[in-house]
């Protein structure tokens, strides 16, 4: 039995092993995330911070309630106890996790759009989370996060503290 394909489609729209491994590399990106990043503060300490969902809604609300006037928040760092940051350490814990967020969901999606262009089910299933963007996909994230790092830039800039993002 042959197939036949519409002509603007030249291939099966996903193969089982692309969607497989479309899965698995969502699940490394989700992952990752969740396990946070490690941010330099001003106040001159280098903290850990996961950044599950709860955490980016608690990182969401401090960074909220200094936009609205408060000079410091209580939070704290992986397996730390609670303290009162400062507004500038705030605005750093947000702007990295924040940062970092989007850096790995540009380099999933990029990942993605390589993937989606494999023929090949050896090669989809060589594909790992973490493995060095090449080509256009790598020109596309630098070109992306750089735009996002302007964004944050300006966003920080209205707080006068353009310098705390980290990325």
């Amino acid at each position: 039995m042959a197939l036949h394909f519409p002509q603007t489609q030249t291939r099966p729209s996903m193969l089982i092993d692309e969607k497989t491994k479309l899965e698995e590399l969502s699940e490394a990106c989700n992952a990752a995330i969740d396990e946070g990043t490690a941010v330099d503060l001003p106040s001159g300490s280098r903290e850990s911070f996961t950044y599950t969902v709860a955490d980016q809604a608690n990182v969401s609300e401090m960074f909220t309630a200094c936009l609205a006037g408060a000079t410091g928040y209580i939070y704290h760092a992986n397996n730390g106890p609670c303290k009162t940051y400062p507004v500038a350490d705030i605005v750093a814990i947000y702007s990295t996790l924040s940062m970092y967020k989007t850096s790995q969901l540009t380099y999933h999606n990029q990942l993605k759009q390589y993937v989606l262009t494999l023929d090949d089910p050896e090669v989809v299933e060589a594909v790992t989370y973490g493995q060095e963007l090449t080509g256009t996909y790598l020109e596309q994230y630098n070109a992306l996060m750089a735009e996002a790092q302007e964004q944050m830039q300006a966003v920080l800039s209205k707080l006068g503290g353009g310098d705390a993002a980290g990325g």
